[in-house]
């Protein structure tokens, strides 16, 4: 019996190492490297921060698990590298890490084989770790063909997943370029390339997604396709901070056609106010109501509030006082009727400003509000 023991613990000995999850190295990156190359074997990062909730929940999930441990044990030497200390910076800007988990297969002279980010659960990961060990699949392997002149549509395909699966920007290029080789941009296949992986507004599979969008609200949800297009939106604006009003305009009809001309109006409005172009935001906002008129009354007060406060003019100062007017008919409230006074105090109309501040103080008392403000504004116009 003592002798079929000792074989018997060898036989039970890799179940029992994969039961205890992934081994993780806990040396130097240089001697991590060392190992990989001494030993042959390609290089598992888990780059990840300890304030990361998706990465603990990969560590608690997805590193114990009995068939990840398997794969990872015999074929990958494995490390945890915390970004922010010791060696983790210099490796998160070497390897453009900016999410967590990053998840890096390296070789090992540390030149990337493929990479992803986010959370994996046990059976995604082993189909991670298993295309990171096939060059035909990893995205170091596509990348390589794609440079050697490779464009068929089954390499841009997977070219564009691999990018996307690492958040990887050029995800949307690869995505362009394979969509050009496809007659029908309403398939199943394509739809899902266009939604998770096109980025740029102008592109013929984005503006399949504006044309067609209740058809990919549909399949996405309503709510996640809304997402989608604000993002594509805002990164594209992002990137150009001096983009030209024409500019703007081109992006606004070619992300929202319906309300494109409205909301570029709206958004030169607005970029003047935040440069502090006062004179420029004053025919902007003049322009826009007059195209498109507010029923809002908070909105109408805002406008003609920042108008008091930053317009001297005084026949733009007399549009304000319209819009604080219309504000008013639209809601009898203490915060516009105290605009409207204000704006005729500028004006130095004594009797209408009067009646606006006290109309904003009566409404004030009965709703138990701090009228201090007007009364002081008040005690002003009487000195006019």
């Amino acid at each position: 019996m003592k002798r079929l023991l000792f074989p018997a613990l060898l036989f039970c000995l890799p179940a029992l190492l994969a039961a205890q999850g992934m081994n993780f190295e806990h040396g130097t990156w240089a001697e991590v490297l060392a190992k990989a190359k001494a030993e042959n074997k390609p290089i598992f990062m888990d780059a990840y921060t300890v304030w990361c909730g998706t990465c603990k929940m990969m560590s608690n999930q997805t590193f114990p698990d009995a068939k990840v441990a398997e794969l990872f044990n015999a074929r990958f030497v494995n490390v945890k590298m915390d970004m922010e200390k010791g060696e983790g910076p210099g490796l998160a800007q070497r390897y453009e890490v900016a999410l967590y988990p990053t998840l890096l297969f390296l070789d090992s002279d540390g030149s990337v084989l493929h990479r992803a980010a986010g959370f994996h659960g046990p059976n995604e990961f082993l189909q991670l770790g298993q295309t990171a060990l096939a060059p035909e699949k990893r995205l170091g392997g596509l990348e390589a063909k794609y440079k050697a002149g490779d464009r068929s549509p089954e390499l841009l395909f997977a070219l564009a997943q691999a990018r996307g699966a690492a958040y990887d920007p050029a995800a949307g290029d690869a995505a362009d370029e394979y969509l050009k080789t496809q007659t029908d941009l309403g398939s199943e296949r394509n739809m899902e390339v266009i939604f998770f992986n096109v980025n740029n507004p102008y592109s013929a599979g984005f503006q399949h997604l504006v044309k067609n969008k209740q058809q990919f609200e549909e399949k996405f949800g309503q709510q996640q396709v809304a997402a989608k297009i604000e993002q594509a939106f805002m990164d594209h604006l992002n990137k150009q901070p001096d983009m030209s009003q024409a500019e703007a305009e081109k992006l606004f009809m070619a992300v929202y056609p319906a309300e494109g001309a409205r909301l570029a109006s709206a958004y030169r409005m607005s970029t003047a106010r935040e440069k502090g172009d006062r004179a420029g935001y004053a025919a902007a906002a003049i322009d826009h109501y007059k195209k498109y008129p507010s029923a809002n009354p908070e909105e109408l007060n805002e406008v003609a509030w920042t108008f008091y406060r930053v317009v001297e003019d005084k026949k733009q100062l007399k549009t304000a006082v319209k819009w604080a007017k219309k504000s008013v008919e639209l809601q009898d409230a203490y915060y516009n009727n105290d605009t409207l006074a204000a704006l005729y105090f500028k004006l130095k109309k004594k009797k209408p400003a009067i009646k606006a501040a006290m109309r904003s103080i009566e409404l004030a008392k009965a709703a138990g509000e701090d009228f201090s403000q007007t009364q002081e504004m008040l005690d002003q116009i009487y000195k006019l």
